[in-house]
């Protein structure tokens, strides 16, 4: 079954999710919290919080907009940042933090990373900003770490999310810190009813939240029955965390009682955390990649992340292709065929830290590539190369080398896949329901604009460890390889695919992804910027998803509804 795939789009003349009109200001500092919303709008986003395939038409506001993966209660929070005078960052932040606390810490944590890509429209300036994983300093093995489904304190990582959250605060933020903070602390502490998918993962994740008395006791009835579908879920512990970080910052997790506490519980289950891995955590910030696209300027976040820049150099392939002269890739073969290919290509430099050792190789042979660094990804130059070389009878030459380095990968890796085969096997189940992020875009009434995308890179609730109500991600247990490369105390390349175009200098659209990020990034900017089409419907058009670049794996690409 095609597994639906979402894609957050705004652009300043459409509105994807909620508009806002200006509201008088009150004397004394914001309050966010919902008692402080107009009377009814915390009981109609309730209700709209439990509904699910709601039909989504285009809308236009003039003063500002919030659209997120999940939770209109989330969202509408940080529609109440920008009524309250906030920034498109307050309303990014506001919205992200409540997002955590009503999907109940499950595909995304206060303990997992983020990242943002933010464009100042004071400056004309746009910022990529990092907070994801530090490897720890003592794990000096990693290819030794338990693989998912054996629970295991090496598989946590060193948390960004508090950090990051402060550091774009600290930088585009106009609201107090501690106010960002209200809807969540409200949700958690009042709770929240318990919509059908939540339900679902939290019983396909049974085993592993019961595993631990405090998780468990989040999570279960006073009669011991897990908590269902139309259940109020508190979580007072988590309310009490969020009240913590609002008044002492993110030292509060990164040197306070909870970094302790949470160093303390990965030990005991195993790990190499100390609390000098979080006190030297840094939110990395750098310069965006960039390239142009017809009259348009596509930005996609810089290092360390590999994944803007995969998504620039598809777009300079884009361009030399043309697609649109032979009508939209849905309708036309030939454009279909080359929109794949070029996915397929470029999507190989997300994969260059798996093992994969001998991929550099074949590009050098072929291209004359040195490295995968950004700038040469990026440049059009290497774009013409690539598009040269796909017309040319050798391009088969090469999809053959690629596909058996890819096929040959390490001894290491083969080892991975073949362990990870068998735990995906097992937990089939769950898997239905995996996913493991969510993502956020605001435009405020300056026009600055905010790209979120925050994730814990694992499945639900990670091998059930919680920290004072926080859930624990095990990303570590499926990264092996990652960790291998980068080295202990480095910083992970996984980042996010957020996109912000502008037309004519202006800001035109802000985008963020969540699943399939590469593919769906690309089609649905392509179908907004070659067709015209209205975000909604450009995230409704059919998508490919591209596993393979070799031709003996053509009967796998998968081609699904929106």
């Amino acid at each position: 079954m095609m597994k639906k795939f979402f894609l957050l789009l705004v652009i300043i003349v459409f509105l994807v999710f909620l508009p806002w009109e200006c509201s008088k200001e009150s004397a004394g500092p914001p309050d966010l919290s919902p008692p402080a919303w107009p009377k009814g709008e915390l009981e109609k986003y309730a209700q709209l919080n439990l509904v699910t395939n709601v039909p989504k038409p285009p809308v236009e506001a003039g003063k500002g907009m919030v659209v997120g993966a999940f939770g209109p209660l989330a969202i509408r929070s940080g529609v109440e940042a920008l009524k309250k005078g906030g920034s498109a960052a307050d309303a990014a932040l506001t919205t992200a933090l409540a997002q955590v606390c009503l999907l109940a810490g499950s595909n995304v944590s206060y303990s997992g990373i983020i990242f943002l890509l933010y464009y100042d429209a004071k400056t004309g300036k746009i910022h990529s900003m990092h907070a994801g994983w530090n490897t720890v300093k003592e794990e000096t093995d990693p290819m030794s770490i338990p693989f998912s489904g054996t629970p295991s304190g090496r598989q946590v990582l060193v948390p960004g999310f508090i950090a990051g959250v402060q550091a774009a605060h600290q930088r585009f933020g106009k609201l107090p810190f501690s106010s960002l903070f209200e809807p969540a602390i409200y949700f958690a502490e009042k709770g929240f009813i318990i919509d059908k998918a939540l339900a679902v993962r939290i019983k396909a994740r049974e085993e592993v939240i019961t595993r631990f008395p405090e998780t468990k006791k989040i999570f279960t009835k006073e009669n011991g029955e897990l908590v269902k579908e139309g259940d109020l879920l508190k979580q007072p512990q988590v309310a009490e965390t969020l009240r913590r970080v609002a008044k002492e910052g993110a030292d509060y997790m990164y040197r306070g009682e909870w970094a302790k506490k949470f160093v303390r519980a990965v030990r005991q289950q195993g790990g190499k955390m100390t609390l000098k891995d979080l006190e030297d955590y840094k939110v990395l910030w750098s310069e965006p990649v960039h390239t142009t696209y017809w009259e348009y300027d596509i930005y996609s976040p810089g290092p360390p992340g590999t994944e803007g820049a995969s998504l620039i150099a598809a777009f300079n392939l884009l361009e030399l292709a043309n697609l649109k002269k032979y009508g939209h890739y849905t309708q036309s073969a030939k454009a279909l065929y080359q929109f794949i290919q070029i996915s397929r290509l470029t999507g190989l430099f997300l994969d260059t830290e798996l093992g994969y050792r001998d991929l550099l190789a074949i590009f050098n042979k072929y291209f004359g590539m040195n490295d995968f660094s950004h700038q040469p990804l990026i440049s059009k130059q290497t774009a013409q190369l690539f598009w040269k070389k796909m017309q040319e009878p050798s391009w088969k030459d090469f999809q053959q080398e690629v596909y058996l380095a890819a096929k040959k990968g390490s001894a290491e890796a083969e080892k991975f896949f073949k362990e990870m085969e068998k735990v995906i096997k097992k937990k089939a189940a769950a898997r239905k329901e995996s996913s493991h992020s969510d993502c956020v875009a605001a435009v405020d009434k300056e026009g600055n604009m905010a790209a979120i995308v925050h994730t814990i890179n694992c499945q639900y609730y990670g091998f059930g460890l919680t920290v004072d109500g926080v859930s624990v991600a095990d990303t570590g247990s499926f990264v092996q390889a990652f960790i291998a490369d980068v080295g202990p105390g480095s910083r992970l390349s996984l980042g996010g695919n957020q996109v912000i175009v502008l037309k004519k200098q202006k800001p035109f659209l802000a985008t963020s992804c969540i699943g399939s990020i590469h593919e769906a990034t690309m089609q649905c900017i392509f179908n907004v910027l070659d067709f015209n089409m209205a975000p909604q419907k450009a995230v409704e058009m059919p998508c490919f998803l591209t596993p393979a670049l070799h031709p003996s794996e053509y009967n796998k690409q998968t081609v699904g509804e929106g």
